[in-house]
């Protein structure tokens, strides 16, 4: 036992060598590794003198000789799971938490495709089981599709729905994209690497590298694109590991129990809804992802536990009564009513920035038939409690200033970085640009 101990020990990893020696491993030399694993049979329990490497190298092979994907460890892998270990274990910890709400779906949908179970793990890469997730590029939900191509596989958006969000609707989709994507390439890294790059961008990177094999293709690759092979294989490992780095389960704040539908017979934003029916935004979202807004107009069905239906209904007429109380501001729930009273230079559109609202909306609720405002006027205005909170923090945070015999507003602007009058006045509820000598003020400090 010992004997076989020391050649792990001294066994050099042909893998992590130097930086590109991975580019030179052979089939060979990958398959004596294997056959050396398998023939020594090491155990879990047995591999306690092993580095921490050797016995992530050796998971990741028991992993790997059960998949049909290549799930091989490298200095590259290495990297993506110590980022997962270590500054994102909060990510994987939510990740176990959602998990049971999300991959029976997908490996029953992989499955009829007859696709790697392992492509679940996927979504963790794309969106963090966000079916809501939206990328700075316009990419959407939990498979991150682009708008043409999920046009292309059958998703379709509208103003208030998108079907990249949906699910169900999604994963098929991303099922067909990766049967689509083999056929093509025939090789499971390439599919991942095209779904990342798309198919046109890495089959020009093989034509000029000449070579179909992913890491000899990976120094040429783009950043972002290089990485998603080594990031898959690292949440693979860290997910069906979790446990041996004591990763904790976080579970989210989903109610998912037997389901109903409601359709609307009015439009009801999502913040009511929590109201009307004690459930969480999250379980609002989970269950109905593919609506895009807070907002779910008139006629939409809606999926909710079967408790909170069966309550909807039963206080049908009151429910809808609440709903108009609502629209109506004559029930606030996450805002509150402010007067504002103009100063002068006050115009619309700063006011409506300054409380992170509509112009139309003031006009609405103060029924303004045109723009004019003279100093002096009083306008109601509704405004979120976060903001509220925001702006009070702002006033913490200000620097007092007592004014100085011949100070103007210019000149104190002035000395603090060009900091902008009508900031000032604002926050000061100043009503003219009149200074008092020995008087305190706050300036913003950003």
């Amino acid at each position: 036992m010992k004997f076989i101990l020391n050649i792990f020990i001294i066994m050099p990893f042909f893998a992590i060598a130097n930086q590109d020696s991975l580019l030179s491993v052979d089939k060979v030399g990958l398959n004596g590794i294997s056959e050396l694993y398998d023939k020594l049979a090491l155990k879990e329990e047995e591999s306690s003198q092993l580095t921490r490497e050797d016995t992530i190298s050796w998971r990741l092979h028991q992993l790997d000789k059960n998949s049909p994907m290549d799930l091989m460890y490298n200095d590259k892998v290495q990297v993506f799971i110590d980022s997962y270990l270590g500054r994102n274990k909060a990510l994987i910890s939510r990740m176990k938490g959602l998990s049971p709400y999300y991959f029976p779906m997908f490996e029953r949908e992989l499955d009829l495709y007859n696709l790697p179970l392992e492509f679940k793990y996927l979504a963790i890469v794309e969106s963090a089981l966000n079916p809501k997730a939206r990328s700075h590029s316009g990419a959407s939900g939990l498979w991150q599709f682009m708008y043409l191509t999920g046009k292309q596989y059958g998703l379709e958006v509208t103003s208030y729905t998108d079907e990249r969000q949906d699910p169900l609707k999604a994963t098929k989709s991303a099922c067909e994209y990766f049967v689509s994507l083999y056929d093509t390439f025939g090789d499971w890294n390439l599919v991942l690497a095209a779904y990342n790059g798309g198919p046109g961008y890495l089959q020009r990177k093989i034509s000029s590298v000449g070579s179909s094999d992913f890491w000899e293709l990976y120094p040429y690759l783009r950043e972002e694109t290089r990485n998603y092979v080594p990031t898959f294989i690292a949440v693979n490992y860290v997910m069906q590991f979790s446990n041996e780095h004591d990763i904790v389960i976080e579970k989210p704040n989903i109610s998912f129990e037997d389901v109903d539908t409601i359709i609307l017979k009015k439009e009801v934003e999502s913040k009511v809804l929590t109201e009307l029916l004690c459930i969480s935004e999250q379980t609002i979202n989970y269950l109905n992802p593919a609506y895009k807004k807070s907002i779910f107009p008139e006629g939409a069905t809606l999926v909710f536990p079967i408790n909170a239906v069966n309550d909807f209904k039963l206080n049908e007429k009151t429910n809808y009564t609440f709903i108009d109380a609502v629209e109506n501001k004559e029930i606030l729930i996450d805002e509150e009513r402010i007067i504002y009273r103009v100063n002068k230079g006050d115009y619309l559109g700063r006011i409506a920035r300054a409380h992170n609202v509509h112009i139309f909306e003031i006009k609405e609720w103060n029924d303004l038939r045109s723009s004019k405002l003279d100093v002096g006027d009083r306008l109601v205005i509704y405004i979120k409690k976060e903001i509220l909170l925001k702006n009070e923090r702002k006033i913490l945070a200000s620097i007092k200033y007592v004014i100085q015999k011949g100070d103007t507003l210019w000149d104190i602007a002035k000395k603090h970085n060009g900091l902008s009058i009508w900031k000032i006045k604002a926050l000061n509820n100043m009503e003219n640009d009149n200074l008092k000598p020995g008087a305190t003020i706050l300036l913003p400090t950003s």
